[in-house]
């Protein structure tokens, strides 16, 4: 009990951490597509999401290959093996590289003729198109490569040292939007080119404090050809879960540009920002509470484990349902404080892309579980290919005449069943989980606080003039609606003294 209350107080500790930097992080970025729209323009803007798009989404599946290479991490240092993580940091970079020239030689050949043959782009914007993607194919290239690095440090639980590396590079990202203002050249390759800079700096701030504070991030030679293996399996099935998850929303913003033009896609890129923050937002927690995760499944320690699981559903559900609720309703009145112009299609592609972000925040947890298994296999190969068939659905309607509205509906739809799918097969992969008990303790309890907490929202929204003073009184209301339901009637009295702590730890 001291040992699981310890463990408590450290993931109160690296949640406020993380949530105080991940406050920072999120209203920087959007400060900065602010700026960036203002400079590059609504076209220029959807010409570098659809090119560079890639990218923007391949953050995501940086964050999945950590998350990877996290598992090993934690699991050999929850055995206190040393030399054991020294080999899986070999191995995951030896992985990482191999999978960085794979990208270059695929995205040197295939993706130069899909640029210049299969998008809409106006001609005059062609080259700088192809300059924008060559430098995101190198800047993809440097955040694969830190993946060994950054995943020590959240192994490590080490999140000052991991804040201020995240903070560094959104101040330089910040800076890059600044100076298009400054220089008269060809706004949209100079983004390109200081967004490239960017990733050097990080790439280096990862790899000298690494190499000077942990001494497994020194690269020896490995002749354990059954750990390459296993964590090139690993790696495989859950980079399989990645590369589907980009090349829906990836695809489905090609998708979008044939058949509506990058105008359109612009107003879909901005939509994806906020999704981009609200991920972020649900992230920090999950960076918090998957290496204690991770390393109770490695101690056999179930009942705690569990525990996290139920309460790591929950913190994401309401926090983003805090921040989503007046946002959805709100929308217009946001998008007019945040952006210098804006188009209806942003706002109703915003609130929906709310929905979406909800539902996809909730597999988390049980990814994490999954993960911790090693049995990835039987878990990224059905959901994802479920997932996948969001696209093809996209491509028909769009060909029959439907509106760009539809992929979001189509994507909210498709990521529902898949999490479903999810729980079914955490349900055949751990016999210590039970979707009765999930649905008691989690679900229930989230569509009765959520009916209550939206009806009275509406009431009170649809009575108001539309203005900042609307804003904040549905803000207002919306918040201690819930926060009042959800310490009455939804958390157990041990995630009560998580949340005390995580306050305490916060004054």
């Amino acid at each position: 009990m001291v040992v699981n209350s310890n463990k408590s107080k450290q993931i109160a500790k690296n949640t406020m951490l993380l949530y105080l930097r991940m406050i920072v992080v999120m209203l920087v970025s959007l400060y900065t597509i602010r700026i960036v729209i203002d400079s590059l323009g609504f076209e220029d803007y959807g010409i570098y999401n659809v090119v560079a798009g890639v990218i923007i989404l391949l953050n995501c599946l940086n964050r999945v290959l950590s998350s990877a290479t996290q598992r090993f991490y934690s699991y050999s240092i929850g055995k206190c093996d040393f030399s054991y993580t020294q080999n899986v940091f070999s191995v995951s970079l030896n992985i990482y590289i191999i999978v960085s020239i794979i990208v270059i030689l695929l995205g040197e050949t295939i993706g130069v003729w899909f640029i210049n043959t299969q998008l809409v782009i106006p001609p005059e914007r062609l080259f700088a198109a192809n300059w924008i993607y060559q430098f995101s194919i190198y800047s993809f290239i440097l955040m694969i490569l830190s993946v060994p690095f950054s995943a020590m440090i959240i192994a490590h639980e080490d999140m000052n040292l991991y804040a201020v590396i995240t903070l560094i590079e959104c101040g330089l990202k910040l800076l890059a939007a600044l100076l298009l203002y400054v220089f008269l050249y060809d706004r949209l390759i100079l983004y390109g080119f200081f967004l490239l800079l960017t990733n050097i700096v990080t790439f280096i701030l990862y790899v000298s404090f690494c190499k000077k504070k942990y001494g497994e991030c020194h690269y020896t030679k490995v002749g354990d050809k059954k750990l390459f293996v296993e964590m090139l399996s690993f790696s495989g099935w859950t980079l399989f879960g990645s590369v589907a998850g980009v090349t829906n929303l990836q695809g489905n913003t090609i998708l979008v540009n044939i058949f509506f033009g990058p105008v359109v896609n612009a107003a879909r890129a901005v939509a994806f920002q906020i999704s981009s923050a609200l991920e972020t937002f649900s992230s920090s927690f999950i960076l918090a509470v998957q290496p204690p995760m991770i390393k109770s499944y490695a101690e056999g320690n179930f009942f705690y484990l569990m525990k996290l699981f139920y309460f790591s559903n929950k913190f994401i559900f309401y926090c983003m349902m805090v921040i989503c609720l007046p946002c959805f309703f709100e929308m217009e009145t946001i998008l007019g404080m945040w952006l210098v112009d804006y188009s209806q299609d942003m706002v109703t592609f915003s609130r929906l892309t709310l929905v979406y972000s909800m539902i996809i925040s909730l597999h988390n947890p049980i990814t994490i579980i999954m993960r911790a298994t090693g049995n990835v296999k039987r878990y990224f190969v059905p959901v994802e290919s479920f997932t996948l068939l969001s696209m093809p659905l996209t491509y028909m309607f769009f060909y029959k005449g439907y509106p760009a509205v539809t992929t979001f509906i189509i994507m909210i739809f498709v990521f529902f069943l898949a999490h479903i799918v999810r729980l079914i097969i955490l349900k055949k992969a751990i016999s210590f989980f039970s979707l009765r008990k999930y649905l008691r303790l989690f679900v229930m309890p989230a569509f009765l606080v959520s009916f209550v907490t939206v009806t009275f929202v509406y009431l009170i929204w649809s009575g108001l003039d539309r203005g900042i003073g609307r804003l904040l009184v549905v803000g207002t209301v919306s918040t201690i609606l819930l926060v009042g339901q959800i310490f009455l009637f939804v958390l157990s009295k041990e995630e009560k003294n998580i949340i005390y702590k995580m306050i305490k730890r916060k004054c």
